[in-house]
């Protein structure tokens, strides 16, 4: 049986990969990379790519990003994420080139959102954030792991 992890560490690829076709940016991809479950080097810069389904460890996350490269994190569009992201949304703020995505891989609406929390403080107005991070949520239905889980086995 296929993990969460790795059916999202797949349709991350996917996603990525279909968002460079016009483009062709990417030049190669390496899985497992330095700790990382995807390091994409692009024609202008190179990006590392975490898939965590439930945010949990924020430390450990935080730990391994900076603001020498470009760092996505890719977590399930979950009630408990959403709470995660806004409690630790202080420390989010501090990285220039980090970008979160949360999906729901089977939404009926949109499949995913991304939020871009350095720029997202410094053009937006602190006392509407939850509500303006809670609109951007509520475009992809909330899935929990075990339903991912349950969806995968089919």
């Amino acid at each position: 049986m296929e993990s969460a992890h790795s059916f999202l560490v797949r349709w991350t690829l996917d996603f990525l990969k279909n968002k460079d076709i016009l483009t062709k940016r990417i030049v190669s991809i390496e899985n497992n990379k330095d700790g990382f479950d995807m390091y994409i080097k692009y024609k202008d810069r190179d990006q590392y790519v975490m898939v965590i389904p439930q945010l949990k460890d924020i430390g450990a996350m935080i730990g391994k990003i900076s603001n020498d490269s470009y760092f996505t994190i890719v977590a399930l569009n979950s009630s408990e994420n959403f709470e995660v992201l806004l409690k630790s949304w202080k420390k989010f703020i501090d990285f220039k080139f980090l970008n979160i995505i949360f999906v729901n891989p089977f939404s009926g609406l949109d499949k995913k959102w991304i939020v871009f929390p350095y720029t997202h403080h410094r053009v937006g107005d602190e006392s509407s954030l939850e509500l303006g991070l809670k609109s951007m949520f509520d475009m992809v239905e909330p899935i929990e792991e075990e339903q991912l889980i349950s969806k995968i086995k089919g």
